[in-house]
């Protein structure tokens, strides 16, 4: 977990800088002609990569589409810790795009967009290991994050035979799955795609069933949500999102098996 919100980057996006969306709308931006966007993991393999941290990744080509979508010159990206976005606090930006998934008791604290992509449970694991049914599941070493929405589902639905090991954040999960200490960890699909994707060492056995999805988050009320919401439809049905899917994630959710578990 980050301290302290850490310092912004700017970079250009391909738009007239009126800040109308396509459909006539006026987006709010905090600053002029900026769409400052708020993120807590830099870098996060497949979904925000280089520097600038818009260099490349899914969710850096998702914040530049629509800050052009919405008729903006640049995107700024400020880091905010996990936690404090699932609070409310976006350290000052427009909207966060972190791989979020919208959950009642976070919808307390901030306005969820449409989803961008659905997000069921994804299974990563170090290279080499195998396990294709829930009872090989049961059998491997996880590790699972104090944060995390998929925490229960490793505990309810898996029911790993040794305890997990605990950790407090995606970093530290990551960190002990890359050093041999386990075999896998519970992730959001597409975050999953995007590790085994761009990093050696990884790779995704499987999905579970499941309804979730990611989401940009806005500060409760805001007035954008709107015309976020349908900036986003926009960019799902004129294939923009695919096609970042395609570059970023190496495969969508249904290439990869279902594994299926007990209620």
């Amino acid at each position: 977990m980050l301290a302290a919100l850490l310092g912004g980057v700017a970079v250009a996006a391909a738009g007239c800088g009126n800040g109308q969306s396509a459909a006539g709308s006026a987006f709010e931006p905090r600053h002029p002609g900026v769409l400052t966007v708020a993120t807590a993991f830099l870098p996060a393999p497949g979904f925000w990569e280089g520097d600038p941290p818009t260099s490349g990744g899914f969710e850096a080509g998702l914040a530049k589409a629509l800050a052009e979508h919405l008729g903006l010159d640049r995107v700024k990206v400020v880091q905010v810790p996990f936690g404090d976005i699932t609070e409310g606090n976006l350290g000052g930006a427009d909207l966060a795009i972190s791989q979020l998934t919208p959950t009642e008791e976070r919808a307390k604290s901030v306005d969820f967009s449409t989803a961008y992509v659905n997000a069921p449970p994804g299974v990563l694991a170090r290279a080499g290991v195998e396990a294709s049914d829930v009872k090989s599941l049961r059998e491997l070493r996880w590790v699972v994050s104090r944060l995390s929405t998929l925490t229960p589902v490793v505990m309810d639905r898996i029911r790993p035979s040794e305890p997990p090991v605990v950790v407090d954040d995606r970093s530290q999960a990551l960190a002990v799955l890359l050093s041999g200490r386990v075999d896998a960890l519970m992730l959001d699909l597409p975050v999953a795609l995007g590790i085994a994707h761009e990093e050696a060492g990884f790779e995704v056995l499987g999905q579970l069933d499941g309804e979730e999805e990611l989401a940009a988050a806005l500060p409760g009320g805001s007035a954008n949500r709107e015309i976020v919401d349908s900036s986003i439809r926009t960019l799902q049905a004129d294939g923009t999102i695919d096609d970042l899917v395609s570059r970023w994630l190496g495969k969508s959710g249904e290439d990869v098996p279902l594994i299926l578990t007990e209620p």
